[in-house]
């Protein structure tokens, strides 16, 4: 199997407040929609992530994303309105932090970084 592109997908009941919230939380707003019922970011290389319009509300996902620096993505996210938690460390790694909360449809949002 070769990939050339890899996408993460939100399915959203309301499609402009979650393409609202994944802008203030990626901090800028999508790069592309490449139809009326998909907002869609290029997050690194080859990887994209997607908000959908979907008024049956799939819902249930989980996005993670490892950054550079998690204290500073939870005062930039903080200024832009989006409420994160403290971060806790994870037993059995040097450095490894994360924060979990969630968009405003309920799909699990969780940042990490450290090793």
């Amino acid at each position: 199997m070769r990939l050339y592109d890899v996408f993460l997908s939100i399915h959203a009941k309301d499609f402009a407040a979650q393409t609202d919230w994944w802008a203030r939380f990626l901090g800028r707003q999508w790069d592309r929609a490449p139809m009326p019922s998909c907002h869609e970011w290029s997050l690194t290389g080859d990887i994209l992530f997607q908000v959908l319009d979907s008024s049956n509300g799939y819902g249930g996902a989980t996005v993670t994303l490892h950054v550079a620096d998690l204290d500073a993505e939870i005062a930039r996210l903080g200024a832009a309105g989006i409420a994160v938690p403290a971060p806790v460390k994870v037993d059995g790694f040097d450095t490894l932090r994360f924060s979990e909360f969630t968009d405003p449809e309920g799909n699990t949002v969780s940042l990490l970084d450290g090793r």
